[in-house]
């Protein structure tokens, strides 16, 4: 596999190259690197095949070991968020390391607080193959987030629409308006809803989530198909600052939880 491997055509096919690269450059087998790595002799072969991703973690291993200066590391950051049509990897692996997580939300539940029902309803939507394996991911998502021993600050503003837009039945749809209200109930979580009649404001360009990592942002903008991770700091900084006008005009928390209880008592 390593020699179709085009680092012109692909940041991830760089990454998997430079590996091998600085792994015979300084004379290090296969086994003794995933020693190092704590991790089996396959990985690393598939990693410099291009079979596997090269993880953040081990990217900052590597940069340790070889003292590379970060390179490993950006490389990944860089490579996780240009969209290349898988953009959900990047989004994985900072999801988990993640301090504070800002959501706005134009149409739907954020994955993060569906119910299975709910999401299945959602994915069923799609063109999704496997859909047992899709919801099975969405909930592995939820749990690497909220289940970890220091689940992040998780700030949610939901468009109107999400309470209204109905995805499989009443009965699905009182569930997780119920499940928002749970949530929001823990200590990390805040739950507010833009009203009806809010006027123009920046959340009608798409939905998006800003993550904290290492004490930096990132954001993760959602399109039709797929999304993209975006680090270049003017365009994080400019949905930053949208978060925080959205905010300025969406419902406070209370008055929030009471208009979600109130249509989730409309669905009977």
């Amino acid at each position: 596999m390593s020699d179709v491997l085009d680092p012109n055509r692909s940041l991830w096919h760089l990454i998997a190259v430079e590996v091998r690269r600085q792994r015979e450059l300084h004379k290090i087998s296969g086994t003794r690197l995933a020693d190092l790595l704590e991790c089996d002799r396959s990985t690393v072969s598939r990693i410099e095949n291009g079979l596997r991703r090269l993880s953040l973690a081990y990217a900052g291993r590597l940069d340790e070991l070889w003292a590379t200066e970060g390179l490993f590391t950006h490389l990944v950051g860089f490579a996780s968020a240009t969209d290349d049509g898988d953009w959900f990897t990047g989004l994985k692996e900072y999801e988990p390391r993640a301090t504070r997580l800002r959501m706005w939300e134009i149409s739907v539940v954020p994955g993060l607080l569906q119910t299975p029902d709910y999401a299945r309803a959602v994915l069923s939507a799609g063109l999704n193959e496997d859909l047992d394996r899709a919801v099975e991911l969405r909930l592995a998502r939820q749990a690497a987030v909220f289940e970890r021993p220091k689940p992040p600050q998780v700030f949610v503003i939901l468009n109107w629409v999400v309470l209204e837009e109905v995805f499989g039945n009443a009965t699905i749809m009182r569930g997780q308006l119920a499940h928002l209200i749970e949530m929001a109930e823990l200590p990390n979580v805040s739950v507010r809803v833009l009203e009806k009649g809010a006027g123009g404001h920046m959340g009608v360009e798409g939905s998006f989530q800003v993550l904290t990592v290492d004490d930096r942002d990132i954001v993760y903008a959602d399109a039709a198909g797929r999304g993209r991770l975006i680090v270049d700091p003017p365009e994080v900084q400019y949905l930053s600052t949208g978060y925080d006008r959205i905010g300025d005009i969406a419902t406070t928390v209370g008055p929030s939880l009471s208009l979600i209880e109130r249509t989730m008592e409309a669905y009977q």
